[in-house]
Formats: structure tokens, sequence, C-alpha cells
């Protein structure tokens, strides 16, 4: 992840607010809330609590106007609450984001995407030079040999690494892991009973982890991102963009000036990310949001959840073929993970959108300018963050020619025994602690 790194040391009018905190380390809590003027905006509504749009029901259209700009929203599905606007961003706002995310003194430049919606890092992963038997499915012979013949042979050994590994392998991918790994077992297509005593199952196990972890085409997202900042103070323009969307979407000013910062995503032909929540389930309590920590817990590995209310992706440009988002459960009557993976012979694995992308229930194409917005979460009855939508999972297709630019705007949110602590990304925070690194 990359941080924006912004010499802080006073804010205009700020220092006549003063949070409430015991550690630095650690957002406040807000004394008085309304009596902050980081609590209310004189041109902005003020909301109380959170709430959903009606969607209607699906291919709904309604016309809501914001600050003179009538915006067309299609309900492209109900379970998740999913809209389709077209043209909700400039082409104005668009050059002004991709110049800001191309420019190394601005933001850093574009790196590396990383897991869990680029919060935090991906867990560390090393190869091993042991040799020997695996832990794991590999170590047994029959996982391997599907027709009982006593051999396995190069189409058997693509079986295995879909079942049990969920990789899409071809004959070549099966001859370059046998190079790699030194399966000198298979030097004539096939190895048997025999030969698989000897067999480095354990350098399979290896290999396979590690391509799912790092390679391009086979890890679980291949992009390059950037983030920048939405408070009013170092971006006017980015400020008035993200106004216009929390008074849409009736987000209280507090809320949505907590948000996180603004995702810049590029995906080149081949670049994807399968499926995936962005948001985390509200059963894991033993974990604290993480706009609720602080930058070094967010940087420490699953040390907090994502607590994403509303995300709000905006195309910004249309790649020539493919880059679709795809919604795999789209209204579809039940969701488990189980009913997207299936074992055994052929296995499938429709998380995985470079095989399955049009298998999806809603596949949305990439056009310039349009942004789809959807809850991850439901509303509780006291008015803050509820349950997770499971039905919200989804995914980016393989680019397949040209570039995919995308912003993702992540309107974050309390629970309700949270509801007036203060987040990381507010100014409120930064001037109490300023810390360098947000």
């Amino acid at each position: 992840m990359f941080f924006i790194v912004l010499y802080l040391t006073a804010v205009p009018g700020v220092s006549s607010f003063e949070p409430q905190c015991d550690n630095e380390d650690e957002p406040c809590f807000l004394e008085e809330p309304a009596a902050s003027k980081y609590s209310a905006k004189a041109n902005y509504p003020h909301y109380e609590k959170l709430s959903r749009l009606d969607g209607v029901k699906k291919g709904h259209v309604q016309e809501i106007e914001i600050d003179g700009v009538k915006m067309q929203l299609t309900t492209l599905s109900m379970k998740p609450l999913l809209f389709e606007i077209p043209n909700a961003i400039t082409d104005a706002e668009i050059d002004h984001i991709i110049s800001l995310a191309s420019n190394n003194y601005r933001s850093g430049g574009m790196v590396k995407s990383v897991a869990k919606g680029g919060l935090t890092p991906e867990d560390p992963f090393k190869p091993s030079e042991y040799r020997g038997r695996a832990e794991g499915p590999a170590q047994y012979f029959t996982n391997w040999d599907l027709d009982d013949d006593d051999k396995i042979n190069l189409h058997e050994v693509a079986m295995f690494c879909r079942n049990f590994n969920f990789l899409y392998f071809e004959e070549s991918d099966v001859k370059e892991m046998i190079e790699k790994v030194g399966l000198k077992e298979f030097e004539d297509g096939e190895c048997t009973y025999e030969e698989f005593n000897t067999l480095n199952t354990f350098g399979v196990e290896n290999y396979l982890n590690i391509l799912m972890r790092e390679h391009p085409k086979w890890r679980q997202r291949t992009s390059d991102q950037t983030w920048l900042p939405l408070a009013e103070i170092f971006d006017p323009q980015l400020s008035k963009m993200r106004e216009r969307f929390g008074k849409l979407l009736k987000m209280p000013y507090r809320i949505l000036s907590g948000s996180e910062h603004l995702q810049v995503v590029k995906y080149q032909p081949g670049g994807h990310y399968h499926a995936h929540h962005d948001s985390e389930t509200e059963k894991a309590t033993e974990k604290r949001c993480c706009h609720h920590t602080s930058t070094k817990t967010v940087l420490g590995y699953n040390q907090c959840r994502l607590c994403r209310f509303i995300t709000i992706m905006g195309y910004m440009s249309s790649p020539e073929e493919g880059g679709e988002t795809a919604f795999l459960a789209a209204d579809n009557i039940t969701y488990t993970d189980a009913s997207f993976r299936t074992r055994g012979n052929e296995a499938k694995d429709y998380f995985n959108l470079s095989q399955h992308c049009h298998d999806a229930n809603l596949v949305v194409k990439p056009k310039k300018g349009s942004v789809v917005i959807w809850y991850n979460h439901d509303v509780d009855p006291s008015g803050w963050l509820g349950k997770l939508d499971e039905w919200s999972i989804h995914g980016g297709c393989d680019v397949k020619k040209g570039e995919k630019w995308i912003m993702n705007m992540w309107l974050t949110a309390p629970y309700k025994e949270n509801f007036d602590t203060l987040s990381m990304y507010s100014v409120e925070y930064l001037d109490k602690t300023n810390d360098p690194q947000l």
C-alpha cells in the first residue's frame, strides 16, 4: 500500500475543536459531535444516520437531481442493491484524477495492487528449497490418478491443479511446472505408482501456492493502483465530487468526510480481480473497523476489518475488449461460497473470472463516465452498519484489449457501538495526530 505523505502541522480553524484522545495512535471519540464544524456543512443536507435508496425493482429507472445536475439511476439488481448511473463523472474529473494518479509528486505514481482491497498487505510467502512429501492433498496418489490405472498423465496433473488449487492449467502450464520443480518422474509424460514415491509433491504444492500469490496470470489480483485524499483542504475538486455522491446517498457529513481515500486502479491486458467482497462480516467482532484504528494497525496483517458500507465504482475509460465487472450472485435466491466452487473431475471455480466472467448472474460493461453503486451492508435497526450482504460478491474480468481505468470511492461507516468514533481519514484525526503517513 502506498501512503501519501502530507506535512500537516495545523489546519486553519480546526484548533478550536479538541477530540478527546487517550492514545495518539488510535482514533478519538467525539466529545460533542454536533458542535464540530466537521459534523455539518452549510451547503450539505443534514442526515442523522445511514439509509439506503429504494431500488424498487430490477430495471427501475429513477431520476434524482443533485446540485442542479440530473442523475439517472437504473436498478441493476436488488440483492445486492445496485445502481448504474451514466455520465455520473465528468471528463474534467476523470482527467484530473488520472493526472494526479500518474503524478509521482502528488500520488507517488501507480504501484502493484495488494490484497484485501489495498488496505492490508498480502501475507508473506517465500519458496522453500526443501524437497519431499507434501502435507496437503498432493501427498496422496489417488488424488492424482483419476482413472485408477496406476499412472498419472499430464491431463491428470492439470486436473489435480484445478481440483485442489482451482488453477486452470493448459498442457503447456503443466510442462512448465514439471521443468521448474524438477519432476524427473514425468520425463516420459507420465508418473507410475512406484515413481510417485520419490515425486517432490512438497515442491508441487509450494509452486502452486507461489503462482496463486505472485504470478500476474494466476494471482487473485493483477493491476496497478494509488490513493488520493478526498478532503477539501487537499483537493477541492475531488471533495466536491465526493459530496455529490454523499448527497445522492444521504450520507451524514461526518461519516462521508471520514471515508477512505479515493483508490485509482489501472488494468492492462490480462489485468483482473477475481471475485471478492469489498467489506467484511459483521460477525468478526474481535476486530475493529480499519478506519477506526491507526496507520500502524492497518499496516499489520489481519489486525482490522473493512467496514465499507457503499462502493462507488467509476469507469474512467472504455477498454476495447473485456474488463467487465461481474456480480456472481446478483439476485440469486441463495448464496454460499461452496455453490460457486465445485470440486471433483473438471472442477469449476466461478470465483475465477478469467475463466468464468460471463457465467456471473450480472455482467456490467465498463463505459467511460458511468458509475455503478452498490451497498455492501444492510442498515441495522439503530441506523448504523448492519449485516454484510453476501450477494455483493463481485470482481473484474480480464482486460483483453486496451486499458481499464477505474476509481473506487468507498463510503465507510460505523457499527452502532462505535457511531461516535473518529475515523483515521478525517481532518480532525490528522490535526490531532499529525500522522505523516495518511
